[in-house]
């Protein structure tokens, strides 16, 4: 019988399977280094622009906040009570040490009376009389002349009309009266049923609403709410944001708001502006900007000094019969002083190419700055 025999078989040979693979280790390492520096490199970038989006963020909030410093409404013509222990317009200059913030952590108070985001539209009230009609009635101000039905044309926001505020009627400013109490006229409905009673304050201070309407208003008119004698805080501090670790703290710029009083300022509400802030610093400038109060290192100024830097420059720019800032607790409404805010936010994590040479994590930070001058700011009341 004849031998069968079989076709011979190529291949690759021990030796050469083993040299292709290590050719190809050598490429997958060599794909893996680049595509872990393009990975790292997009991380990095993602993370200066989140941070310098949310450093935007913060100078816009504060911008439109700080436009409202000083906005007097439940009078125009004469500025509200204000206390020596608590003025109206304050900076204490970095009066706390705090884990992580390296630019300076000052605190910005100033007092606004804030209006409601949305406005009303009075409903007929026709048994209402001003104050004509009850001195020639020789008669009170009865529970139907001080009670008003206004349509919020959405049911939230009839809910945020509540006791202790202010309304303005906008066909005739008067002194705005004081609401009572505030109820929606049925469950869900965008109408409130206001009832206005003299301020609980005016009998004390002389001013506010003594419980007589001075005009009569026309049906379909415009009404604004607002909260009287508020006290704006904006300052940095350590919040624990992560529900699942109670003790990891984050560093934070907040906007607190309280009603205004003689004592110390108690917040009722708290708002996170933004997160990873390493500073927040306040200057001040009365000679234009050519030189700027503020800035010095933890613990080293306080308000006392400001206000005495600012009235030197006051003095020193040639404004002769100044309003002293260190006299007159409504200085700033005649006195168009400039503000410059200066927000330090940082990267959410530490980096090797965030730091000077490379070798050691560091955070990347970004400051943005804002100058203004607070629209209220030297526009005098009388």
């Amino acid at each position: 019988m004849a031998e069968r025999r079989f076709p011979r078989q190529d291949g690759f040979s021990m030796v050469e399977m083993l040299v292709a693979m290590v050719f190809t280790l050598i490429l997958m390492a060599g794909m893996a280094n680049v595509f872990k520096g393009t990975f790292s490199s997009f991380v990095a970038a993602s993370e200066k622009t989140a941070s310098s989006r949310r450093n935007r963020l913060s100078i816009d909030l504060l911008y439109d906040d700080l436009n409202n410093a000083g906005m007097y409404l439940t009078d125009l013509t004469t500025p509200p009570t204000i206390y020596a222990g608590n003025e109206a317009f304050q900076v204490v200059p970095w009066p706390t040490a705090l884990a992580g913030v390296t630019q300076g952590a000052d605190e910005l108070f100033f007092y606004m009376d804030e209006p409601l985001g949305f406005e009303g539209s009075l409903t007929a009230n026709a048994l209402a009389k001003n104050s004509d009609a009850l001195a020639n009635a020789t008669a009170a101000a009865g529970a139907n002349d001080l009670t008003f039905t206004i349509e919020c044309n959405d049911a939230t926001f009839a809910s945020q009309v509540a006791a202790g505020q202010n309304l303005v009627f906008k066909d005739a400013w008067e002194t705005p009266p004081y609401i009572a109490t505030a109820n929606p006229v049925s469950a869900g409905s965008s109408q409130v049923k206001v009832v206005l009673a003299a301020d609980p304050s005016v009998a004390s201070t002389g001013r506010g609403f003594n419980g007589v309407l001075k005009y009569s208003h026309l049906t379909g008119t415009g009404v604004v709410f607002l909260k009287p004698a508020q006290m704006v805080h904006y300052c940095i501090k350590l919040l624990n944001l992560d529900p699942a670790n109670t003790s990891a703290q984050t560093v934070c710029l907040v906007r607190e708001q309280g009603p205004y009083t003689s004592g110390a300022f108690t917040a009722a509400s708290q708002q996170v502006i933004t997160e990873n802030v390493s500073g927040f610093r306040v200057f001040l400038s009365a000679d234009s900007g050519n030189n700027w109060v503020g800035g010095g290192a933890q613990g080293t100024s306080d308000w006392p000094t400001v206000k005495t830097a600012l009235n030197a420059q006051l003095a020193n720019y040639g404004r002769p019969g100044h309003t002293s800032v260190t006299n007159d607790l409504q200085w700033f409404r005649s006195t168009p002083v400039l503000v410059r805010i200066d927000v330090t936010t940082r990267t959410a994590t530490q980096r090797a190419e965030y730091s000077a040479t490379g070798t050691t994590a560091a955070y990347k930070e970004q400051v943005q700055s804002m100058v203004m001058v607070p629209r209220h700011f030297g526009l005098t009341l009388n």
